[in-house]
């Protein structure tokens, strides 16, 4: 085999591995998810990834369906809703590792406030693959002119750099009470969540699939190199 025949196989096979690994990447929208309720401990799934309500009341639907708080706005898709100081955890159906790079949230209120109102967090718990726990919170902003908040996007690398390896996620709000946030918070605590972006982590055997071919070739180019010095 001449070297430049290697070297196609080699990019080849590192290309092949590195796109099974990053076929795994999924975002979980909502979209394949028919309106509906979710009382707490019903669950649905999308994508590989299993999501389980948490509290009283939960809801997937487009703002235009919303018709029990003002839906945060910027989104015209379908979204998950929170109410009432609820919560909803997220793993993958079959249990296996991922990493959690960002997604997309905004407050809801049960009536139009002035605008520049500050009200909350998103808060993110997760546990690790040893157990451990990993906690996150990010200000919700300010609401608008319309008297209603917005969805903003979290994906700041730095942010999401803990959020490795994880069994699970569970996404929840708080409520600013003077110098803290609460939750309860009588059933303020509201939030929608939409594009959560989640990534499988290949098995350890896939990694090693990668070193061993990387390897292989990388001795038969030293092979050749000999042949022709």
């Amino acid at each position: 085999m001449h070297r430049h025949s290697i070297r196609r196989t080699l990019s080849a096979l590192l290309l092949g591995l590195f796109g099974f690994a990053g076929a795994a990447q999924a975002v979980v929208n909502f979209e394949s998810i028919a309106p509906n309720f979710f009382g707490d401990g019903e669950s649905f799934s999308e994508n590989g990834f299993t999501l389980v309500q948490s509290g009283f009341l939960g809801t997937v639907d487009t703002a235009a369906g919303f018709a029990i708080a003002i839906p945060p706005s910027g989104n015209a898709t379908q979204f998950y809703s929170a109410l009432n100081d609820s919560g909803i955890g997220l793993a993958t159906t079959d249990h296996s590792l991922f990493n959690l790079n960002g997604f997309d949230a905004g407050f809801i209120v049960p009536i139009f406030q002035e605008e520049g109102v500050s009200a909350g967090r998103i808060v993110v718990s997760a546990i690790g693959a040893m157990g451990q726990s990993i906690v996150g919170s990010w200000d919700l902003g300010l609401s608008g002119s319309t008297g209603s908040f917005m969805f903003l996007t979290f994906n700041a690398l730095g942010d999401f750099a803990p959020f490795r390896n994880l069994q699970s996620v569970f996404f929840n709000a708080c409520v600013y009470v003077g110098n803290s946030c609460v939750n309860p918070a009588e059933n303020l605590a509201q939030f929608s969540l939409d594009n959560i972006n989640v990534v499988a982590v290949p098995e350890p055997e896939t990694y090693a699939l990668l070193m061993l071919g990387v390897a292989a070739l990388a001795y038969r180019r030293r092979q050749l190199r000999h042949q022709h010095s």
